[in-house]
C-alpha cells in the first residue's frame, strides 16, 4: 500500500513538471511582429526566429491589401 502511494506520488509530481515546462517555455522563446499596410490593413506573425515572424507579418498584411498598397513592418519584440 506504501508502495502504491509512493509511486503514484512520483508520477503526479513528474505530469506536474513537465505540464510546467511546456506551458512557460513556449511563448518566453517567440517573436511577435506586426506590420501595416498603407490602406491601414494589418498583419502580425509569431515565431522563434525574427525573421520569418516578420514575414509572417507581412505576408499576412499583404493578403489583406490591394494590388499597389505596400506593407511595412511596424515592431517586432
Amino acid at each position: 500500500m506504501r508502495t502504491l502511494r509512493i509511486a503514484s506520488t512520483l508520477i503526479a509530481g513528474f505530469a506536474a513538471v513537465a505540464a510546467f515546462a511546456v506551458i512557460a517555455s513556449t511563448p518566453a522563446e517567440a517573436w511577435y511582429c506586426s506590420a501595416r499596410g498603407t490602406t491601414g490593413a494589418t498583419g502580425w506573425g509569431t515565431s522563434p526566429s525574427r525573421a520569418y515572424a516578420a514575414q509572417i507579418a507581412l505576408r499576412e498584411c499583404a493578403a489583406r491589401t490591394p494590388r499597389n498598397a505596400r506593407c511595412y513592418l511596424m515592431s517586432c519584440r
